[in-house]
């Protein structure tokens, strides 16, 4: 990041020098400065605490979309007609370097997203798998007895998702110490 803002910065002190390359530093600032404000928001999502929500997944994928579409997909597009242009070396060395660390920066975004997808995967199918393993399905809804640890036990299916949360299994649990300890 810190080199990034530091070639920008000389980017234009040899523009303000040379009396050169403005429309190319303009046009370079603004690319990648179009995705800033949503970084921004990002940002104070996380500092708020609601950054793990639907708002959190908007943002994230307006940010992979918008650094895309203007640092790689329209970045290379005008780096292709700059080098098309009889220009200097200084200039196009400029190009390349800010386009390059474009480049880097895009990796590491697509390399976060799939780090954060496979995490939310395997989070997905560790509950599934919790559900799955708490969950008493009956054909007709009727209470069920079993036996669990030794103790009669009372279950029944949920008819909103077909699981027995945790806060239910401590109360069905004690239900049972406390209907069958006299016992």
């Amino acid at each position: 990041m810190l080199f990034h803002h530091l070639c920008s910065i000389l980017g234009m002190t040899v523009g303000t020098v040379t009396g050169q390359y403005g429309t190319e530093m303009i046009a370079t600032i603004f690319g990648s400065e179009i995705t800033n404000p949503i970084l921004q928001f990002r940002w104070f999502l996380r500092e708020e605490g609601k950054y793990n929500s639907v708002l959190g997944e908007i943002v994230d994928a307006s940010f992979m979309f918008l650094f895309g579409f203007f640092r790689i997909g329209i970045g290379s597009y005008l780096l292709y007609s700059y080098f098309k242009q009889d220009t200097d070396f200084l200039g196009r060395l400029g190009a390349v370097v800010i386009y390059g660390i474009s480049w880097m920066f895009w990796i590491n975004i697509v390399t976060y997203a799939i780090k954060k997808h496979k995490r939310t995967r395997k989070h997905e199918r560790m509950h599934k798998k919790q559900d799955s393993k708490n969950n008493v399905s009956l054909s007709n809804g009727e209470p069920h007895s079993c036996i669990s640890n030794g103790r009669k036990s009372v279950e029944t299916r949920r008819s909103i998702n077909g699981s027995i949360t945790n806060k239910d299994q401590f109360l069905i649990q004690r239900f049972i110490n406390y209907k069958y300890s006299n016992n």
